[in-house]
């Protein structure tokens, strides 16, 4: 009876310590998932992309003063429809598919491939989010 009693009591403290550690442990992000900051280019001429966990996205161009708002529409296995909030900014950034592998992806500002590469996966916003449109 001892012997039961001891392995009972064994089995609950070694159930919560799994539980303990499962509700205190930072678990990385999912493998593959887009949310993050990217970057593009260095010093002033560096532009930032920033996904959220709702897949809302922050495009910031420090030194052209840009900073606008979009979403990303997952289309397939690692393929998102880019699309901008306000129509307007469809002129710099127009709708478009784009790839993520994993490390970064390539869009097209104003006629012109840029590769950004991940930089953080906690998406970084720059400024006061009513500056994005």
């Amino acid at each position: 009876m001892k012997k039961h009693s001891i392995l009972t009591w064994f089995c609950l403290l070694v159930s919560l310590l799994l539980l303990l550690a499962g509700c205190t442990y930072n678990f990385p992000p999912t493998p593959g998932t887009i949310c993050g900051t990217y970057t593009s280019g260095d010093a002033e001429l560096q532009k930032i992309f920033s996904v959220d966990q709702s897949n809302a996205f922050y495009y910031a161009d420090q030194k052209n003063d840009r900073f606008i708002l979009g979403h990303l529409q997952p289309q397939g296995e690692d393929a998102y429809l880019l699309s901008c909030q306000d129509p307007n900014n469809a002129a710099i950034l127009p709708d478009q598919e784009l790839t993520y592998d994993g490390k970064g992806f390539s869009i097209t500002i104003q006629d012109e491939v840029y590769v950004f590469q991940k930089t953080d996966d906690i998406p970084s916003i720059i400024g006061d989010t009513t500056r994005y449109s």
